[in-house]
């Protein structure tokens, strides 16, 4: 099953993957922002499927504007795209997964190593769900599902198009033939894997160095 907003994003690749692999493929629009957040129309459609057995979440949301001072309801927006809606689909969805001995991917940014005046709560957010995640794994460490955090760098995606970025982007095929291959693992990775060392020097960098730096 395909979730995204508007079904222009997903009925292609729907069909496609139906016609290639012969499989069932259902493209659904869903506003995971929307409130009262309600999974009915989720349930339902699983019906047609077989068990669950994987949640992969590539979710988030930014805008050119996030800075500190952010307007409460583009904070808001940034909050619940990047760290409840995502805690809310795995919550009701981490039973089924728990039964069917499934895997559940969350992907995070390397944004969150830490807060700037720029996307402040973009980095906020994805903060907290490094936290999340990070309690999900200490709770699956005796259980049968599996649970693995992804720290993205820069991807060749729309939220890059006209940014000046200090490194090149990376492919999201490339990514989701990690994902792919690591799909009986658990942990947490960095993605491209030159983003560990990077993420790392950002947290220790003195902060009078820190604080000079306009990024």
């Amino acid at each position: 099953m395909l979730l995204s907003r508007d079904l222009r994003d997903t009925a292609a690749l729907a069909n496609h993957l139906t016609l290639k692999y012969e499989v069932r493929v259902s493209p659904l629009a869903f506003d995971l922002c929307s409130e009262p957040l309600c999974f009915d129309t989720i349930d339902e459609s699983l019906l047609d499927h077989l068990p669950l057995k994987g949640l992969l979440m590539p979710i988030g949301a930014n805008d050119m504007n996030d800075a500190v001072g952010l307007c409460p309801e583009k904070l808001e927006y940034i909050s619940t795209a990047n760290y409840l809606a995502p805690c809310k689909l795995l919550n009701h969805y981490l039973p089924a997964l728990e039964k069917n001995a499934g895997l559940i991917a969350g992907f995070g940014s390397v944004a969150s190593a830490r807060g700037r005046s720029r996307n402040a709560a973009y980095s906020a957010a994805k903060r907290a769900l490094d936290s999340y995640f990070e309690s999900l794994a200490h709770y699956s460490a005796k259980r049968a599902f599996s649970s693995q955090y992804y720290i993205l760098g820069y991807l060749d995606t729309n939220l890059a198009f006209s940014q000046n970025l200090l490194f090149p982007v990376a492919s999201p095929d490339r990514i989701a033939d990690v994902v792919y291959s690591r799909r009986s693992t658990n942990g947490r990775l960095f993605l491209p894997r030159h983003w560990y060392i990077l993420y790392r020097i950002m947290q220790f960098l003195p902060w009078t160095i820190f604080r000079r730096l306009s990024f």
